[in-house]
């Protein structure tokens, strides 16, 4: 279930995030990151709308899968479920979509030896990709929602 910043439970994403699209300024930006937690491990994936100059909405959804020991795996699994909304999106929106992946260019990362596969898979489905440290959407507001932050606030 998709829900606000606020935790409001959203119906539809695809006819929320239309409703947002009054500009063509408007960007949407899709990004998911994951947190461990014990025998599982949890994902949120975001949908940005960002008007710039003006703010923006913040939309999420959870998901949780058994944990696994596997980086390449989890950040597959990442990119695969911001692909699914972006594609989701594409359908009813004739809005450009960039997917922000979780992994790091940077040789000293772990994750960058996935960069170039999981930016060739987000390009393959034909939309604009972020990686760190220009992927914002995943490394920072799905990262605050994932580790639950926001009920901190």
């Amino acid at each position: 279930m998709w829900r606000s910043l606020s935790g409001q439970p959203i119906r539809s994403i695809v006819q929320t995030v239309q409703s947002l699209l009054h500009r063509d300024e408007i960007v949407v930006h899709v990004g998911t990151d994951s947190q461990q937690y014990g025998y599982h491990t949890n994902y949120v994936t975001v949908v940005a709308v960002i008007d710039p100059g003006c703010g923006g909405r913040v939309l999420y959804q959870r998901d949780r899968t058994p944990s696994t020991n596997s980086l390449a795996q989890k950040l597959f699994y990442e990119a695969e479920l911001s692909l699914r909304t972006a594609l989701e999106l594409n359908a009813a929106i004739a809005h450009d979509i960039v997917v922000h992946v979780d992994a790091n260019e940077d040789q000293r990362h772990r994750s960058s030896r996935y960069v170039r596969a999981l930016a060739g898979m987000v390009v393959g489905h034909g939309f604009q990709v972020r990686v760190k440290p220009h992927s914002w959407c995943a490394t920072h507001v799905a990262d605050y929602l994932v580790k639950g932050k926001h009920h901190a606030a």
